[in-house]
């Protein structure tokens, strides 16, 4: 039997090479299938609007307001953005599609590896000689299961880094192509390469590094650098295109000055750019420690930020860092691939671990274009270390398969995950919020306010935290029939207005406060007031008005407030259901179930309808089979809400 599997092997290794590849991609992520989504999904998918029509793909390239439901979060990807649009229109978010996906798109990068090493083997790496596969294979097998790369395959906003790498690791083999190609094919080839990394950098911005990357093959190669001039020139086009669609190429320093001096410093994004520095030249050498020991991996880790470069550890990160580059250089004629390696892994993380202050310090997913670089490192290392036994591989294959299994695990329930992280970084006020969120939306109340308050025990003064004690305490006072907490609610929303004056979601929650205590004229001046902010404040706040009246069964009022936002607003869906509440409110269940069918059929992927039917039947057995149709598109009931439907509360 062994003998007829080498005989067959032999006859294709190629091709056994690439299914291994992909058998153990799915193999290590297979326990990961039903995983939902986590932290940022929430705005930038679930909650997204653009992603649930497709009406809206052409807009993501020239409105970076479509990135997320959130205000002011903007940013430019539109090919994720597109992939995200695409996974929704094959199977709404239901998490096995999204899990499939970026699986799939996973095992791209890593076969995208064993090509490149394998193509980088003929000019790169003198002594390659019978070992090209072996360690081809190798480094793409580490890559495929390697459990640092699990927040990457298992978070869904993380998808960017996916797409980005893989852009750029298909942009090279197409690079590599074209100089073997006959003329004609070979101009093809580099086309097809500049347009992948178009799409790259279109994906995520850490593609830009595709440029520098092929400058330091060219020079490693000595052919003339000249090869790299057309991928510079589509770099600086793309730049200039994010900077009309964003406005700014890189980083708006302006606004990085106004949030140091506003800001807590060190805190957040607001660092200094000199202090940055200092804290990534340990971060750097903090993410090889990863990938030699991949244990306590977290969502969130906490960094302290170095702000001397005089610490023990800046000193010890900087002396790393100029080792890499000098071993890069001083080995570039005896072991090419080996500098390629180093300069790949440092030239990647620059864009996140440099210069550049962003809001979180650290973060797994950043691994995942740099690991491509100690993915051929360790190609290298297979090379030089000759004979190894196959058991030892045996061995440190299931080791890395079992943590990365463990990790899924942590990946399957949204509480676990932030357990974890509050677990290795119990100093991170951000992972303790994100933990009381989590539990909150689980209904542990009292478990919520705990990580709440231990948020704001570590950094006081903070608006989220604060924010969310307010909302906490006001969504208890509803469900738990305690009207008490009311003015504890106040007294939080009021202290997250003086962390943060102005905000509008406080504002907006310390005017329903007011509504359930019954100061309407109160909650219905301060809505007056919040859509006077902006178009889209106005939108948002016609549907508490219209509910306001329709409290005083002012139909006319109701359906001219949802009128008006279905005029001005890109949602038809909610004022449609608006028409349908009024109609419901009158007593009319036949007009109310018909605009809701109108607003269904404008929209078909959308759950709403089907959960506001559902809700409007509470307590029949219509209500089951809606409840049904409205999870296929994406809803997620609590426990409360559909022993509410099931039962026949409408509230």
């Amino acid at each position: 039997m062994l003998d007829w599997l080498r005989q067959e092997i032999g006859k294709a290794p190629r091709v056994y090479a690439l299914l291994a590849i992909v058998v153990a991609s799915f193999l290590a992520y297979a326990n990961s299938l039903d995983a939902g989504f986590h932290f940022d999904d929430s705005h930038h998918i679930v909650e997204n609007p653009y992603l649930r029509d497709a009406k809206y793909i052409p807009q993501f390239f020239h409105r970076p307001d479509t990135f997320s439901a959130l205000p002011g979060h903007h940013m430019y990807r539109p090919v994720l953005m597109t992939s995200f649009a695409l996974n929704y229109q094959w199977g709404g978010f239901d998490p096995l599609g999204w899990r499939l996906t970026a699986i799939a798109l996973h095992a791209l990068v890593a076969i995208g590896v064993f090509l490149l090493v394998h193509s980088l083997s003929a000019t790169l790496d003198q002594r390659a000689g019978d070992r090209v596969d072996l360690g081809a294979l190798g480094a793409a097998l580490l890559y495929a299961i390697h459990p640092v790369f699990t927040e990457t395959v298992d978070y869904a906003s993380a998808r960017s880094s996916l797409l980005a790498t893989g852009f750029v690791v298909w942009a090279l083999l197409a690079h590599r192509r074209s100089l073997d190609a006959r003329r004609g094919i070979a101009l093809a080839w580099q086309v097809l390469a500049l347009g992948l990394f178009a799409l790259g950098f279109l994906s995520k911005e850490i593609a830009v590094v595709y440029p520098a990357l092929l400058i330091v093959l060219v020079w490693l190669e000595r052919r003339g650098v000249a090869a790299a001039l057309p991928a510079i020139a589509v770099a600086l086009l793309l730049l200039y295109v994010r900077k009309l669609v964003l406005g700014n190429a890189v980083i708006d320093f302006a606004a990085r000055a106004d949030a140091v001096a506003s800001a807590q410093p060190g805190s957040g994004g607001a660092r200094p750019i000199l202090w940055n520095l200092f804290t990534q030249a340990r971060v750097v050498v903090a993410y090889l420690g990863l990938f030699l020991a991949p244990v306590g991996l977290c969502i969130h880790r906490h960094v302290r930020v170095s702000e001397s470069p005089w610490e023990l550890g800046v000193i010890g990160g900087g002396l790393v860092i100029v080792s890499m580059l000098w071993l890069a250089f001083s080995r570039r004629r005896s072991a090419p691939l080996l500098s390629f390696a180093l300069l790949w892994y440092l030239i990647a993380l620059a864009p996140t671990s440099s210069i550049i202050p962003l809001n979180q310090v650290m973060n797994e997913h950043r691994l995942y274009l740099p690991g491509v670089g100690i993915a051929i490192l360790f190609a290298f290392g297979v090379r030089r270390l000759g004979f190894v036994p196959r058991p030892a591989w045996a061995i440190a294959g299931c080791a890395l398969l079992a943590l990365t299994w463990s990790r899924n695990q942590d990946w399957r329930d949204p509480v676990r995950i932030w357990a974890s992280a509050v677990e290795i970084s119990p100093e991170s006020s951000t992972a303790w919020n994100a933990l009381g969120a989590q539990q909150r939306a689980r209904g542990d109340f009292d478990a919520a306010e705990s990580s709440f308050r231990r948020s704001l025990e570590i950094l006081p003064g903070v608006w989220s935290p604060t924010f969310n004690l307010g909302t906490l305490a006001l969504d208890r006072s509803v469900i738990e029939e305690r009207p008490a907490l009311l003015d504890e609610a106040e007294q939080w929303l009021q202290e997250s207005l003086r962390c943060e004056p102005g905000a509008e979601r406080s504002r907006w929650y310390l005017a329903e406060v007011w509504y359930r205590r019954g100061e309407i004229d109160r909650a219905e001046d301060e809505f007056r007031r919040l859509g006077m902010g902006s178009a889209r404040m106005f939108e948002m706040t016609r549907y508490p008005l219209a509910r306001l009246a329709l409290d005083r069964e002012a139909w006319a009022e109701a359906r001219a407030h949802y009128e008006d936002a279905l005029r001005i607003g890109d949602d038809p869906v909610a004022a449609i259901l608006g028409f349908a509440q009024i109609a419901a409110k009158q007593g009319d269940t036949r007009q109310a179930e018909a605009e809701a069918r109108r607003a269904a059929a404008l929209r078909p992927h959308d759950h709403r309808p089907y959960t506001y039917l559902a809700r409007l039947y509470a307590g029949t057995r219509r209500a089951i089979g809606l409840l049904v149709e409205a999870q296929r598109r994406g809803y997620r009931p609590t426990p409360r809400d559909r022993e509410a439907i099931m039962r026949g509360d409408p509230s």
